[in-house]
């Protein structure tokens, strides 16, 4: 066990110190604002949910009921978690393949990836479930921490487990058929068609578990709430000892199922030269072929025509993953900036780097957005959504130009999405509670993405001049 918990050290303590040491988060003085920053958002996150729950629940037996119905949902937020993170790592497929030297035995390997990997998805799922269950300890006490566990707590280490056996049984098959090189595309492809298969069974079960445990249905098993039925109907102990031995043989299960050796993985994809030979095709080839571009489109696609055929009433809110490789897009251009005089003005490379991006976004707009007007969603919500994912291809480019992610090394991209996810979402969820209209919501979008520009260009020009040794950092 000591090397599982060496190795998990290591890869924490890579983690750490490469988002660390990244960009703008070199300023010690950044760091700690950053860092309190986020911890008063997270606080407010949290009383947000006490003041919305306590406006909702007055009675502490209505607790039981909502704690049942958030366990429901539980592997779908852990599915979600995991599907980032499995891609994170396929991202740094070169730190993999490194802990393939190590002097490690592949059951230790295998635990040491489980427990940081494990850390990363319980992490995501405490700040997701973090406000219901402040709200729920702050009616119902320290009383309905029993059903918390229960419902919360045992079911994502489960979920996790089996997530994690899920995607090493189908790196295995992929592996024996030779497939292994394209599991960047593959393995996303797979995880994105269970979550939404995941999904609509989750929105199944709600309903029926919601009336059932509010004594106003008939009685309804949902697996989720497993351990939550054992222990109303033989205690907590048994029901925590029935967990510990479900988790013990999924941990066997994951250390057997695991792959004895590492493929390497393919980065990018043949596309065709829609653009000729110009130099804007040359960028705007350089941001498709990366497979992971591929990929997201590819999930997207299927994902809005999966919607289309459940009837579900949706704008095309799925075109926010397209946007996300735009973290990317900085670092990956790198060597045709290099390539050659410099013939464009700063408002050139950035345009540049920025047009493609936003060439891509429009040609899966066209399918997905026709796809939600069929289903009922307006055109101006439509149009809305489009807009904003236009936005934040704009500000998720700062973000990889202010945490730029080295090659084979993702993780330092967290950090940018967490700071873009946290200005948007604040500036969002600000702007619906106080009830202000359209008009200040898109002016408020066309300001920040204004102002993302500013800094990126300002962020290109110190990164450049740096380069040319013209700033000592």
């Amino acid at each position: 066990m000591r090397p599982a918990l060496e190795l998990a050290g290591f890869l924490s303590l890579f983690l750490v110190r490469r988002i660390l040491r990244q960009g703008v988060l070199r300023s010690l003085l950044f760091r700690w604002t950053l860092g309190l920053t986020m911890l008063l958002a997270f606080v407010a996150f949290c009383a947000f949910g006490v003041v919305t729950i306590r406006q909702l629940i007055d009675d502490p037996a209505l607790l039981t009921p909502l704690v049942r119905v958030a366990g429901v949902s539980v592997p779908l937020w852990v599915l979600a978690i995991f599907t980032v993170v499995r891609v994170m790592f396929m991202k740094s497929s070169d730190l993999v393949e490194l802990t393939f030297s190590f002097p490690l035995t592949n059951r230790a390997r295998t635990l040491g990836f489980m427990l940081f990997e494990a850390l990363l998805v319980g992490v995501g799922v405490s700040l997701m479930l973090a406000a219901l269950i402040a709200g729920t300890v702050s009616i119902g006490g320290f009383g309905i921490l029993g059903e918390v566990v229960t419902c919360l707590v045992m079911p994502t280490v489960v979920a996790y487990l089996l997530a994690s056996v899920y995607h090493l049984a189908l790196e295995r098959l992929l592996m024996r058929f030779r497939l292994a090189r394209l599991r960047a595309f593959l393995v996303p492809l797979v995880l994105a068609a269970t979550l939404v298969a995941l999904y609509l069974g989750v929105s199944a079960q709600s309903e029926p578990v919601l009336f059932a445990a509010a004594g106003q249905g008939d009685a309804y098993f949902a697996v989720q709430l497993v351990f939550a039925d054992i222990a109303a109907a033989h205690g907590l102990i048994i029901a925590t000892a029935s967990w510990l031995v479900t988790v013990a043989l999924l941990a066997v299960a994951v250390c057997l199922t695991a792959p004895r050796q590492f493929d390497p993985t393919r980065r990018f994809a043949l596309v065709p030269r829609l653009l000729g030979g110009t130099e804007f095709g040359a960028y705007f080839a350089a941001h498709a072929r990366a497979i992971e571009t591929i990929t997201v489109c590819g999930i997207v696609l299927a994902g809005s025509y999966a919607l289309f055929v459940a009837d579900v009433r949706l704008p095309p809110f799925l075109l926010i993953a397209v946007t996300i490789q735009a973290v990317y897009a900085y670092v990956s251009t790198e060597p045709l900036r290099a390539c050659g005089p410099r013939r464009h003005s700063p408002i050139g490379r950035y345009l540049l780097l920025l047009g493609p991006q936003l060439a891509i976004l429009l040609l899966i707009a066209l399918p997905t957005g026709v796809l939600s007007a069929l289903t009922g969603s307006r055109w101006d919500e439509i149009l809305l959504v489009i807009g904003f994912c236009a936005s934040n291809v704009v500000v998720l480019t700062l973000a990889g130009i202010a945490f730029p992610p080295e090659k084979g090394n993702p993780f330092s991209v967290v950090v940018g999405i967490a700071v873009a996810a946290l200005v948007t979402g604040t500036l969002a969820i600000g702007t619906n509670l106080l009830g202000l209209p359209a008009w200040f919501n898109v002016a408020t979008i066309v300001l920040l993405t204004l102002a993302a520009a500013a800094l990126s260009l300002t962020g290109m020009q110190k990164i450049e001049r740096t380069a040319r040794h013209e700033v000592v950092v």
